[in-house]
C-alpha cells in the first residue's frame, strides 16, 4: 500500500499579501504543502502534486484551523521548580581570554525559503557565539515548520557555539504555541562542552548578561492571540505573563541592578509605519521606572529600521531597532506616517528595492550582529548580499545604569534617512 508523507516547499511568493489572520495562515500552510508518494523501488516516481486544493486540503484546512483555533494553549512555563533560572553568562565559544562576544540576531526569518537559507548561511560564516530567533516560524508554527527551520539536520538556522534561543511570536501561537514549547526549545539553550549538546532552552524567556550588560529576551507572543471574533473588538495587548513579571522583579532584580539594558521581544513599542504594542513597555515602567533609555530590538514589522529615543507618557524610554527582515519579502505596501515618524523618532530605514512581486515593490531580508566587549557593544546591520549598512556603538555605565550611543556610521548612502540628530 502506498504511504503518503506531507512536506513543506517554499516560496517568497507564497508569502505575498499574507496577512495576520490566523484562517488565512492555515489556509496557505494547506495550500503550500505537497504530497510525496513512496512506492516500491522499480516504479518509483517524483513528486505528485496536488492539482486541485478545494479536493485535497479544504477539509484538511478546515480540520486544523478549528482544532488550532478553539482548543487551549500550550501551558505558559516557566524557571519554577528547575535548576535553571534562565540568566546566563556570556561567555565566548573559543578559548581566547577576553575575547569580543558576539550574538546573531534575526527577525521572522523561519520561512524555509531560498532567502531565509540565504540569511542563515550568512549568519554562519559570522560565527556568533550565541544567535538568537525573534519570533515568527511560518505559517502558523507547525511541529513540520519547526523542524524543516530549525531541528532538521539539514536546517538552515545556525546554532551559535555557546547557545542558540529562539522567542515567540504570534504566529507560533497561531498552532496555539503547542510545538515551540514541546518541540522547538527543548533543542535550543546554552550549549555544554562537557555534554557536547544544547541543554535546552526551559521557556521564551532568558537573559545573557555579563559584569555591564543584560541582553534580555522576552516573550510578548504568548499573549498575542485572543478570543476568536472577540478578539477583533478588544485586540491583544502582547502583555507579559505574570511569571515574566515576576522573574524580572525578583530573579533579575531589575529594579536595582545598574547594568546596561538590552530588550529583545517579537513585538515593537513604536512604528512609523504600522500598530504599536504599548503594554510591556509599561509593564517595564512599573519595575525600572520611565527615564531609564534602553535599547530594544522587535521584529513583526518586516522591514530595518531604526528609532531614536522614544517614550510613551506610561512607558520606558527606549532605542528602538526593528530588525524583521530575516526571512519574510519586505513589501513596502505600509507607507511611512509622517506624524509618527516625527513622534516616534525615526532615524532611518531601509527602502531599497531589491525585486518586484505581483507589483508589489520588495525590499532586502537581512540579519544584525551584536558584539560586545566589556561595556562596549557595538551592532552591525548586513542585508542578504553580506552588505554591511550601517553600524553602532554604545556605551553602558554598571554604576548609573546609563547608556550612551557614541556614533552611528551609515555605510550604505541608498538608506533613507529621516533625522540625523542622533548622528
Amino acid at each position: 500500500m502506498d504511504e503518503k508523507k506531507e512536506v513543506v516547499k517554499r516560496d517568497k511568493e507564497d508569502y505575498i499579501d499574507l496577512t495576520r489572520s490566523e484562517a488565512q495562515n492555515h489556509y496557505r500552510t494547506e495550500a503550500t504543502k505537497e504530497e510525496v508518494v513512496v512506492i516500491p523501488e522499480k516504479e518509483q516516481t517524483a513528486v505528485n502534486k496536488v492539482s486541485d486544493f478545494f479536493e485535497s486540503k479544504f477539509f484538511s484546512w478546515f480540520f486544523h484551523y478549528f482544532k488550532s483555533r478553539f482548543g487551549p494553549r500550550h501551558d505558559f512555563q516557566n524557571y519554577k521548580g528547575t535548576d535553571d533560572n534562565g540568566v546566563y553568562k556570556l561567555e565566548s565559544s573559543s578559548s581566547e581570554i577576553n575575547k569580543e562576544i558576539s550574538i546573531g540576531i534575526a527577525g521572522d526569518w523561519a520561512t524555509d525559503t531560498n532567502e531565509s537559507d540565504r540569511i542563515g548561511v550568512l549568519i554562519e560564516k559570522k560565527k556568533p557565539d550565541y544567535t538568537i530567533h525573534l519570533g515568527d516560524t511560518y505559517f502558523v508554527g507547525m511541529k513540520e515548520e519547526m523542524e524543516v527551520n530549525f531541528i532538521n539536520e539539514n536546517s538552515s538556522w545556525y546554532r551559535g557555539k555557546s547557545g542558540s534561543f529562539a522567542l515567540m511570536g504570534n504566529h507560533e501561537m497561531y498552532s496555539r504555541g503547542i510545538s515551540y514549547f514541546r518541540d522547538l526549545i527543548p533543542t535550543m539553550g546554552i550549549y555544554s562542552k562537557e555534554k557536547n549538546k544544547y541543554l535546552g532552552q526551559k521557556t521564551s524567556y532568558f537573559c545573557l548578561e555579563n559584569e555591564h550588560w543584560r541582553i534580555i529576551s522576552l516573550d510578548t507572543g504568548y499573549n498575542s492571540v485572543g478570543i476568536p471574533i472577540i478578539e477583533y473588538i478588544f485586540k491583544p495587548k502582547c502583555e507579559f505573563h505574570d511569571d515574566i513579571l515576576d522573574w524580572l522583579k525578583n530573579t533579575l532584580d531589575l529594579k536595582n541592578d545598574k547594568r546596561g539594558l538590552v530588550f529583545m521581544t517579537h513585538h515593537q513599542y513604536c512604528s512609523a509605519f504600522e500598530e504599536e504594542y504599548v503594554k510591556p513597555s509599561e509593564q517595564l515602567a512599573e519595575i525600572i521606572g520611565g527615564d531609564r533609555e534602553v535599547i530594544w530590538y522587535w521584529g513583526h514589522e518586516h522591514r530595518l529600521a531604526v528609532y531614536g529615543k522614544f517614550k510613551r507618557d506610561s512607558g520606558i524610554a527606549v532605542h528602538g531597532r526593528c530588525i524583521g527582515n530575516g526571512g519574510m519579502p519586505v513589501e513596502f505596501k505600509c507607507k511611512l506616517k509622517e506624524d509618527k515618524a516625527k513622534e516616534c523618532d525615526l532615524i532611518l530605514y531601509d527602502q531599497r528595492k531589491n525585486t518586484e512581486i505581483k507589483n508589489i515593490d520588495i525590499g532586502y531580508n537581512g540579519f544584525a550582529i551584536l558584539k560586545i566587549n566589556g561595556a562596549k557593544l557595538k551592532t552591525e546591520y548586513y542585508d542578504i548580499n553580506n552588505k554591511l549598512l550601517l553600524t553602532e556603538e554604545w556605551t553602558a555605565d554598571n554604576k548609573s545604569g546609563n547608556i550612551k550611543l557614541n556614533k552611528i556610521d551609515v555605510l550604505d548612502n541608498m538608506l533613507s534617512i529621516y533625522s540625523k540628530k542622533d548622528f
